[in-house]
């Protein structure tokens, strides 16, 4: 581990997560000011932090530093990238990987969260189901905003809590909304706009509250029969690069049943069947670290999106599968600090604990459909005006 002085990279940010604090430096003012805009409301002055746990990121845009190329530093573990094109969109993503598997005082799980009235409303959903739309829909509607990607659900006090991190969202998915207007000078990133959720609707921001409802927005075409229980699962793993050497090695591990690289949609995929699944995850990122291949994102199910043409359909579910729905969506992976800290690394007792913490939620599947017939089926559920 190389230690860098303060003036190879001169410019930082302290932000603060729950029971992490995080230090990010950069050689790049233009790196520092996107973190600066994307964690507006997560920033932390250096009298917050002398008793919490403190995590440190470096990202290196230039290449006359002692690796000679662009590079991040997450905690002092250097990460290469075969291409440096891809450290824009890495950075975004590593860093907050490595935020989210460091805290330990609450469940971090990838879904939306909106309330009203104290009740706070989980929308957890595959990529490309409307989860942000559906979001920004509801505080159209009077909802409050505590997060578009990320449910915090408090270990102590047992509610959930804002992560209110900017949005990233299309222009056409703001217009869908009645929000169009809020496009006007947004900056852009990487495809998508980057927004304050004040900026779209002034005096919309939560606070903590009561997990009343858990909603998992599903697919009305996908297959019945995919559930935690399959004896093979399918994910993807997205490298930044993939040759004969990485495959050969993940084909050699005991539970893989198939693997076939996938570059069709520009970056390189490595497509995995298994029987157990994350057991493999964690011997797959060992193999990329061995060979200095980077793992830049996991898919755990096939990338279908919904048609939304279909009546939309609210059904009661069984809280057991509402809660296995949260765990598959769990931030953090193997390495999350709160599975092995305080779990010993035990995932069935990750999954009492939030069990018990989401204990009095009703629990529901929304299959998708227009936007509209969503919303009002989520206001259906508490007292919401029409509109």
């Amino acid at each position: 581990m190389m230690s860098l002085p303060a003036t190879a990279a001169p410019h930082q940010i302290r932000l603060h997560f729950f029971d992490l604090d995080a230090l990010i430096r950069s050689d790049s003012s233009a790196y520092i000011h996107l973190f600066s805009q994307m964690y507006r409301r997560f920033h932390a002055d250096d009298t917050t932090s002398l008793n919490r746990p403190q995590a440190e990121f470096v990202v290196l845009t230039r290449s006359d530093n002692p690796w000679g190329q662009p590079i991040m530093l997450l905690n002092g573990e250097v990460r290469r990238l075969s291409n440096p094109g891809l450290l824009k969109g890495y950075t975004y993503d590593g860093v907050l990987n490595a935020i989210v598997a460091g805290v330990r005082s609450h469940f971090l799980i990838h879904a939306g969260v909106v309330s009203r009235g104290g009740k706070g409303f989980i929308l957890a959903a595959d990529g490309g189901h409307g989860k942000t739309t559906l979001v920004l829909e509801l505080i159209r509607r009077g909802f409050e905003f505590l997060s578009d990607e990320m449910a915090a659900l408090g270990r102590a006090d047992g509610r959930v809590h804002p992560f209110p991190r900017s949005l990233r969202v299309r222009p056409g998915t703001l217009e869908l909304t009645g929000f169009a207007e809020a496009a006007s000078g947004a900056p852009e990133w990487l495809g998508k706009l980057l927004l304050d959720v004040e900026e779209i609707q002034p005096g919309s921001p939560g606070e903590a509250a009561e997990i009343s409802h858990i909603i998992i927005l599903q697919d009305p075409d996908a297959p019945t029969n995919q559930n935690a229980e399959d004896s093979e699962r399918e994910m993807g793993v997205l490298v930044d690069q993939i040759d004969e050497a990485l495959l050969a090695a993940v084909r050699r591990i005991e539970d893989v049943t198939e693997v076939h690289p996938d570059v069709e949609r520009g970056y390189p995929t490595l497509r995995v069947r298994a029987a157990h699944r994350m057991s493999v995850l964690a011997e797959i990122e060992t193999i990329c670290q061995e060979q200095q291949v980077l793992v830049l994102d996991v898919s755990k199910r096939p990338e279908t999106q919904p048609a939304f043409d279909r009546p939309a359909r609210l059904e009661a579910i069984p809280k057991s599968r509402a809660v296995m729905e949260l765990l598959r969506r769990f931030q953090g992976g193997h390495k999350s600090a709160l599975l092995q800290g305080e779990f010993g690394g035990s995932s069935s007792l990750l999954f009492l604990e939030l069990a018990a913490l989401v204990g009095q939620a009703d629990c529901h599947q929304l299959l998708v459909g227009p936007l509209p017939e969503m919303a009002d089926l989520v206001c259906d559920l508490v007292d919401c005006p029409v509109v």
